[in-house]
């Protein structure tokens, strides 16, 4: 384990357990001031950090563009929004039992995530404990920071427990977002198929309504073969294009990507950034559909591939049906013609 990883599990663990040396008399009930873990004005949440036993943490920062994890990634919109509606509706259904509050509290000294809660000013508005399900799994055991009891809660209206939406998995947050252009935004996309360069091609939007096509051979199409509509369409793609999941520590990931690539993708913004996409096709596995329609034993898995993304720096999933849409040739963009 490295050590900055150590030493996040010892100030856990001695930071949860610290009470317990001083705990009285357990009660088994509500007690003023213990239970209050739900935040009535989300809004003035600047900062949120959680940590597991595992050595694993997360810090997610409001920014105006959005939530930041670890002042790097763009965080998911339906995460924060399930994680901030978390934090305001968590309620206590009831206090632990006296019977097995000993239990509970040596459950939650060996694991539990430790969650802050912080304002524009720095100053912590919540610190509290979270442990896993009670007994029958319709309630989250918690404690907050400085307390002597457990508390079972939940959110009204919900069945399950809570405690994975506190996710310290940085990959399992992060936003998937790969493209999401306006048209006006767009430059060039340039798209390349290595084992069937004849369907390559790229675009050159020279203005509103104005594009350059070149097929694999660079002879520019006519302009007045393309079909502009069709054009622009296919340029509205860009707006939302996502990656269904981080695989960076996947096994098999450098043979993958020594492989002939499927596809790539590459479109230039109008700051002349380059934004790169290389896909590879996903080796068929036990969950794959194993035959075509006829009855052919398939290679790969027809609904799923890999994918280099953020210029290479991100190994993700990406859906077949998803990237469809961008897996076109030069006469989707002609007249009077059918691909």
């Amino acid at each position: 384990m490295k050590r900055t990883q150590l030493y996040l599990l010892i100030f856990l663990a001695l930071g949860f357990t610290a009470y317990v040396l001083v705990v009285n008399k357990p009660s088994g009930t509500l007690k003023e001031g213990e239970g209050k873990f739900a935040l009535n004005d989300t809004s003035v949440v600047e900062k949120i950090f959680i940590a597991d036993m595992r050595g694993n943490k997360v810090i997610l920062q409001r920014q105006n563009s959005g939530w930041i994890v670890n002042q790097k990634y763009p965080v998911r919109s339906d995460y924060m929004n399930s994680l901030l509606s978390t934090i305001h509706n968590i309620t206590i259904s009831y206090p632990v039992s006296l019977s097995q509050q000993n239990t509970v509290v040596k459950q939650m000294a060996s694991d539990n995530k430790k969650v802050e809660i912080f304002d524009r000013n720095g100053t912590m508005l919540k610190s509290y404990y979270i442990g896993g399900p009670n007994l029958s799994s319709d309630g989250t055991y918690m404690m907050m920071a400085g307390a002597k009891n457990p508390y079972v809660t939940a959110i009204p209206a919900f069945q399950g427990v809570v405690n994975t939406r506190y996710s310290t998995n940085t990959e399992e947050i992060r936003s998937g977002k790969i493209y999401d252009f306006d048209l006006n935004q767009i430059l060039t996309v340039s798209v390349n198929y290595p084992e069937l360069k004849d369907s390559s091609f790229a675009i050159t939007v020279a203005g509103p309504d104005s594009f350059l096509i070149t097929g694999n051979n660079g002879k520019p199409l006519t302009s007045e073969s393309i079909n502009k509509r069709a054009v622009r369409a296919y340029l509205q793609s860009y707006s939302f294009v996502n990656a269904e999941a981080f695989v960076n520590d996947l096994p098999k990931r450098d043979s993958i990507l020594q492989s002939t690539p499927f596809c790539n993708i590459t479109v230039t913004d109008r700051n002349y950034q380059p934004h790169s996409t290389v896909i590879y096709h996903m080796p068929r596995n036990s969950t794959s559909e194993q035959f075509d329609a006829k009855g052919n034993e398939l290679l790969y898995d027809v609904d799923h591939f890999f994918a280099t993304v953020n210029n290479g720096q991100d190994f993700v999933i990406i859906q077949t049906q998803h990237f469809n849409r961008l897996f076109k040739t030069t006469r989707f963009f002609l007249y009077a013609t059918k691909n």
